[in-house]
């Protein structure tokens, strides 16, 4: 039996307009994602724009599981993304605006395993 997924996470973004943060299902979840969506609080058309990379597991080149140039509004998305409980998904902004709060929404649906 599986439920909806409607999780969130924020974080302020650094004097360099770094930040990420990381989300998990509780022990014995299993996440499905549907969507991610990610934004920050800087206005649509202000500079400099970030970028967002959304990893499993642990950030690096080969756990990248989607990305997207404009992270100030924008769902960084694929395909439904399978997340056990000892998998982070790891969200990481870059190149934002400093101070400005950055916020991931995740959907799908969770299930006990």
């Amino acid at each position: 039996m599986s439920n909806p997924l409607d999780t969130f996470g924020t974080v302020t973004l650094d004097a360099s307009g770094n930040g990420s943060l990381t989300l998990a299902p509780e022990a014995f979840q299993v996440w499905t994602i549907t969507s991610i969506n990610v934004r920050t609080d800087q206005s649509p058309t202000q500079t400099p724009v970030p970028q967002c990379t959304v990893y499993l597991g642990s950030a690096g080149p080969g756990n990248i599981v989607s990305q997207t140039w404009m992270g100030n509004r924008s769902t960084a998305g694929g395909s439904p993304l399978v997340v056990q409980p000892n998998q982070p998904l790891i969200v990481s902004w870059e190149n934002g605006v400093a101070g400005s709060v950055a916020t991931v929404s995740i959907n799908g649906t969770m299930a006990m395993r």
